[in-house]
């Protein structure tokens, strides 16, 4: 849905490209960008601007630049690598210097990475340019009137002697200590002392399989792997980045990866959980407070929280020289104000993003947040709620001020229009905690006051016997044929093989109850999955097909049930279609309360109560599943090891037969398709 909707977002921008190109004739324009951000499904809108195009720099002369940041007094250094030089480029004064160092030779053959640092040490000043050069396998170092100070090539280590040092990207923190993104790398981020000296990799990719692949990996011989080009290679680092936290960020681009990193210490991903708009990022940058910008290949910057939340995106790919819009995005940077440049390394220029409002009001209220200011940023998500009444990150920053504030109820409500199930598994757990302790006594002492009454109405009754006329009543509808057959069941889940045996005699049940119990069973299960409360609820109702699940409801019991007869069939069972149907029927008491039982339950845990809701559900279904395997022993007059062998066969069978509808289902499908096209061909031919 999300890929759907970015593919008609570049749609319309096509159609209002191809509209204007008769009257562009520079790179820049007054066309904006769209911003996008999510629903409650988690599928992207269209919101309020988050930011407008400002400037666009085609009077650089830059060729094929390759990476950007931004020094304290907001001068942009560019890695112009087409021209094999650094560009400082001032903005406001709209000035430009540049270097390219000659030492006799020059130094650069293809600078492509470059860090400016933020601040001073004993080991770097503030202004300091390290510039990474992959055509040249080194990095150097520069002050910031572009003196070399400072040349890094391979690292001298055994560790290191068989690997190739080709330096794409570079970032450094106070200590010197450089983060260097090789060329090709799959070991992960190369880390260099201030010296140059090999400290190790300081964080790498996982490969990460499907669940088809790793199945492939245990049955297949190596050439079968082969053959199949499996990339068993990690995939390799983009960008790495360092905030003046000494915070190290990277990126990555490629599929099942953590393409967005912010490393602790010892380099492991603090925003592991973080949901990532797109697979092919290039760069990425962070603000003073921490807010994350990335740039992906197709055009699109994202914006996420310090923690990792996202917050919405705009851009996207269109190679006619509209402001917002990219051929190829190369790099990101942040300024002090706010402003994100961009670099279009395909059209050869510089654009910046100017953010409105809208966006400024949503970075000052997670600012407050983060300076535990809770009221003032209630204040400002509501703002950013008049202008997006249905923005899904305003909900929930205001909910999580909310919590701070111990305003629970309120959390909780801004949090479930949110959809953020984990937080509001802690606010209700507040809430939760506050009615026990004033109504524990209370409700203790109504249950009390409930048990004396229930013994003394007892007691009275078994004197004066008034409250026969009800018991009369219950045991007249107890007695009507349908009921008495559905309430069998209860014999069945507490004697099963006296209730089997009695079963297929035709003494109690029959087919109606049975057909009775599998649609309550159905009910049962539907309130399971559709009915839940919200903290456990995590599909809505709408989003689901009922006649799929229906259909699969009776597909499943039916194909079980069919199976089972030939099966047994052909195995010397006693029992007939009908009595194995009636078996299974009255084995499902069980699994329907522990679909009804674990429901309700969820509306009064928490996300700590899971593994009880797990708990209750699993012995229904374990249970019924037992009442199953009895039915087949019983009815079939089968020992254990004729019931297991039954039941095993049975399955396999219920399984080929799904396969083969899944092949017959497919092969129709490509015949209908193929017939269509041959129709079409046809009328081609006869229209010519």
């Amino acid at each position: 849905m999300k890929i759907v909707k970015k593919a008609s977002v570049l749609f319309v921008l096509l159609l209002v490209a191809a509209l204007a190109s008769g009257t562009l004739r520079v790179f820049a324009s007054s066309s904006t960008t769209y911003t996008y951000a999510f629903d409650e499904d988690r599928d992207y809108v269209q919101t309020q601007d988050a930011y407008l195009p400002g400037q666009t720099i085609t009077s650089l002369g830059l060729k094929s630049p390759a990476d950007l940041a931004v020094n304290n007094e907001g001068e942009l250094v560019i890695a112009d690598a087409g021209n094999a030089r650094i560009v400082i480029y001032d903005p406001i004064a709209n000035t430009m210097t540049s270097f390219a160092p000659e030492a006799p030779d020059p130094l650069f053959s293809n600078p492509t990475g470059v860090f400016v640092c933020r601040e001073s040490s004993a080991y770097v000043a503030e202004g300091d340019i390290y510039v990474a050069d992959s055509a040249a396998g080194r990095v150097f170092h520069f002050s910031a009137d572009g003196t070399l100070l400072e040349s890094f090539g391979k690292p001298n280590s055994i560790m290191y002697e068989t690997l190739a040092f080709e330096p794409e990207k570079v970032a450094v923190d106070k200590a010197g200590i450089m983060y260097v993104v090789s060329k090709g790398s799959s070991d992960g981020v190369v880390q260099l002392s201030n010296t140059g000296e090999f400290l190790g990799f300081f964080s790498s990719n996982k490969v990460n399989l499907t669940l088809r692949q790793q199945f492939q990996q245990f049955i297949y011989t190596q050439e079968q792997l082969d053959n199949l080009n499996i990339n068993l290679t990690p995939p390799v680092f983009t960008s790495v980045f360092i905030d003046d936290g000494g915070i190290v960020y990277s990126s990555s681009s490629g599929l099942r990866v953590e393409n967005i990193k912010k490393h602790t210490t010892q380099g492991t991903n603090m925003l592991s959980e973080m949901y990532i708009s797109s697979a092919k990022l290039v760069d990425v940058s962070v603000d003073d407070p921490g807010i994350i910008y990335t740039a992906d290949q197709s055009g699109w910057i994202d914006v996420y929280t310090n923690d990792g939340e996202f917050i919405y995106t705009f851009g996207s790919y269109l190679d006619l020289g509209i402001a917002g819009l990219f051929k190829s995005l190369a790099a990101i940077a942040v300024d002090q104000s706010g402003q994100i440049w961009t670099l279009d390394s395909g059209n050869s220029y510089l654009q910046s993003f100017v953010p409105t409002e809208y966006a400024s009001t949503i970075y000052q209220a997670i600012a407050l947040y983060d300076e535990t200011r809770y009221e003032e940023a209630v204040v400002l998500w509501k703002a950013v709620l008049r202008l997006n009444q249905m923005s899904m990150l305003a909900h929930n920053g205001i909910a999580k001020n909310y919590l701070q504030l111990e305003e629970y109820a309120l959390a909780a409500e801004h949090f479930q229009i949110a959809g953020n199930r984990e937080l509001y598994s802690e606010a209700f757990w507040e809430l939760r905690n506050i009615w026990l302790q004033a109504n524990l006594l209370p409700t203790l002492g109504l249950i009390l006051l409930g048990v004396v009454l229930f013994a003394a109405v007892g007691l009275a009754d078994r004197k004066t016997h008034f409250l026969a006329p009800v018991r009369a009543f219950g045991a007249k509808i107890a007695a009507n044929r349908i009921i008495a057959d559905v309430l069998y069941a209860k014999n069945v889940a507490k004697k099963p093989s006296d209730a089997f045996y009695y079963l297929k005699k035709k003494r109690h049940g029959s087919y109606a109850g049975a057909i009775a119990l599998l649609v309550i069973t159905f009910g049962a299960y539907l309130l399971f999955i559709a009915g839940k409360g919200f903290i456990f609820q995590t599909t809505d109702l709408k989003d689901m097909d009922l006649s799929s699940i229906i259909l699969g409801f009776l597909a499943i019991v039916g194909l079980f049930v069919l199976c089972s007869y030939l099966v047994t069939s052909i195995q010397d069972g006693e029992g007939t279609l009908g009595e194995i149907f009636k078996g299974v029927a009255y084995s499902m008491l069980p699994f329907i309360l522990g679909c009804v039982v674990s429901t309700l339950v969820s509306y009064v845990a928490t996300t700590n109560e899971l593994f009880l809701l797990n708990v209750i559900f699993g012995i229904g279904l374990a249970w019924s599943l037992l009442l199953v395997f009895i039915s087949i022993s019983e009815i079939q007059n089968y020992t254990f090891g004729e019931t297991v062998k039954s039941i095993l066969l049975t399955v396999l069978f219920l399984i080929v037969i799904l396969l083969v509808f899944a092949f017959v289902q497919m092969t129709i499908k490509q015949l209908f398709t193929f017939l269509i096209e041959i129709v079409k061909e046809a009328f081609r031919h006869v229209l010519g």
